[in-house]
């Protein structure tokens, strides 16, 4: 007998109350550590607790996917109870959502991880685990209840998997196509009225951090308590410090970190393409106060435009 099957014997041989207690206990221990443990931005140790967050992203896929298939099992059968096959991938499913859950609180904790997306994520996270605990509580249930218990669960946690896919890669996943429908234009014009001046933040410093930066530093994602999609939040800064202070390029983030060594643990952004002279360049003039010149706004702009690099491995 297999320690799954040993396990799935056990859990079958408690009666509904000891298995509703069970499982609503395991999904409140989520809830409690979800606001021991907030998604508030900050890096911090022990590194155990951070690299067992990190295996959130591989602990997610098995068990999401044996949720998909237990309702083909039932529907493909339809027995009036279920069989063992649907129990002990039942059970599988919503133990290992539980994991997954509980390896993504601890990652979006100890790894700086916050934002509007990262919250949402974790309780629709938290959900899947609750509706997935739910439909392996139902399996006592008639065959109609337990499909229903179980679509229920895969809605959950597809809205869940839909928002995290957001986080990792960009706003549409995964029904954004990779590709634009049409050509990107080869000269970059920027409009400015007749004998006005040129907002340099906003016409060229703002579309090369929301190119290269807000991905990971926005509203919906923050990585280390910083955001980079306005003016106030850059000189706010985040834990490690301001990313803008005029007129000192030493202190501001925004410029010392993209003019790292790109080996450097340090050297932003950590995806994409990096930050090109012409946009480096245009960091530097607007933090020291001095106005972008055309040529370089114009590259700078253009660049921002180039097709994005796969994530580093």
């Amino acid at each position: 007998m297999t320690p799954l099957h040993r396990i799935e014997e056990r859990l079958h041989a408690l009666t509904f109350r000891q298995a509703a207690i069970l499982v609503v206990a395991a999904n409140l221990l989520l809830v409690a550590l979800a606001f021991l443990l907030p998604p508030d931005g900050a890096e911090r140790g022990p590194a155990i607790l951070s690299i067992l967050g990190n295996f959130h992203i591989l602990a997610l896929h098995i068990p999401a996917a044996v949720l998909l298939i237990v309702p083909m099992f039932e529907f493909f059968e339809r027995h009036e109870q279920a069989t063992a096959t649907v129990r002990r991938l039942s059970v599988f499913s919503a133990a290992g959502t539980w994991g997954a859950v509980l390896c993504g609180i601890l990652h979006a904790h100890f790894n700086g991880f916050a934002g509007e997306a990262i919250e949402l994520h974790l309780w629709g996270g938290i959900g899947a685990a609750a509706f997935a605990g739910l439909a392996s509580l139902l399996l006592s249930q008639s065959f109609t209840v337990r499909l229903a218990s179980q679509v229920v669960a895969i809605g959950v946690m597809s809205f869940a998997a839909h928002i995290g896919g957001e986080i990792v890669h960009e706003e549409g996943f995964p029904f954004k196509p990779n590709k634009v429908a049409s050509p990107r234009p080869d000269k970059v014009v920027i409009d400015v009225a007749p004998g006005a001046k040129r907002d340099d933040y906003a016409q060229v410093i703002a579309p090369i951090l929301e190119a290269h930066c807000v991905e990971c530093h926005g509203a919906k994602k923050v990585k280390g308590k910083l955001r980079m999609d306005t003016l106030e939040a850059l000189k706010k800064g985040g834990s490690e410090g301001a990313a803008f202070v005029a007129g000192d390029l030493q202190k501001s983030l925004m410029h010392v970190r993209v003019t790292l060594d790109p080996s450097d643990e340090e050297f932003m952004p950590t995806e994409g393409n990096p930050l090109t002279k012409d946009q480096v360049q245009a960091f530097a003039l607007f933090i020291e106060g001095k106005p972008i010149p055309d040529d370089v706004a114009k590259a700078a702009l253009a660049a921002t435009k180039a097709p994005k690099q796969a994530p580093k491995k």
